[in-house]
């Protein structure tokens, strides 16, 4: 068994859906500081690691933002009083026992994916502390996704039975669905179920790109041939998810 057990926490993840649950007053800010240090606590006892880091976005703009400039466009911001206290959380985290990182121009979840496969890379275990989807493609033996909030510890199965794909094709599903929460968008006139359908049958982009669009489909199938023939004449969308 690994000595190298690494919990790696996103910290806005975490931060903001304690402030998110908690109703406006005077001392709303006090609240969720508190909250959240005692949040990291119970995770550190939890899952015992050797290692610990919590990981912030930095809130500036990413090498997302230059290759596809709708990127979370619309998304609700930050609330200012939780960027304005980002120094306090820190501080309570360290003073729990774990160390605050963020990395100018790059995401957290780009830091965490990062970390995370770099422990694995040398036979140790990576936990990530978030409910962000985004982290899913990364679950192996070695990356274990925990959702803190609902006290689970995600799974291939859960995987398969809210998406109905396998991990190694969840970004073939956002790339070809779009992804709303990012403001990503998909291959016109396709859905979740269509993508779902040609990843089922075809198995990659690749693949369904190179399927004839001659082919003559029913009509339950014409969003299929729809999705083969604009893949053909569309960019790489697998990149942008």
């Amino acid at each position: 068994m690994t000595s190298t057990r690494v919990l790696l926490i996103d910290a806005f993840n975490l931060i903001r859906r304690i402030y998110e649950a908690r109703p406006d007053s005077d001392d709303k800010i006090e609240e969720v500081i508190q909250a959240s240090a005692n949040s990291v606590t119970r995770a550190l006892n939890q899952h015992s690691p050797s290692h610990g880091c919590v990981v912030f976005d930095s809130h500036d703009t990413t090498w997302r933002h230059l290759l596809y400039r709708e990127y979370k466009q619309g998304r609700k911001p930050t609330p200012e009083l939780l960027l304005n206290n980002v120094g306090r959380f820190k501080q309570v985290f360290s003073e729990a026992g774990v160390q605050s990182l963020a990395i100018q121009n790059y995401e957290a979840d780009d830091i965490v994916a990062t970390l995370a496969a770099g422990i694995a890379k040398k036979d140790g275990v990576a936990i990530i502390l978030s409910s962000d989807k985004s982290y899913l493609p990364l679950l192996s033996d070695k990356v274990r996704v925990y959702n803190h909030f609902e006290k689970h510890e995600i799974n291939r199965d859960d995987v398969l039975k809210k998406y109905g794909v396998t991990i190694g094709q969840l970004t073939t599903l956002w790339a070809m669905a779009g992804d709303a929460s990012n403001n990503v968008k998909g291959v016109p006139k396709v859905g979740k179920k269509t993508a779902v359908s040609l990843i089922e049958q075809y198995g990659s982009l690749k693949k369904i790109s190179e399927r004839p669009a001659s082919c003559r489909c029913s009509g339950k199938d014409q969003g299929k041939q729809s999705a083969g023939s604009a893949l053909q004449t569309t960019g790489d969308f697998e990149n942008r998810c």
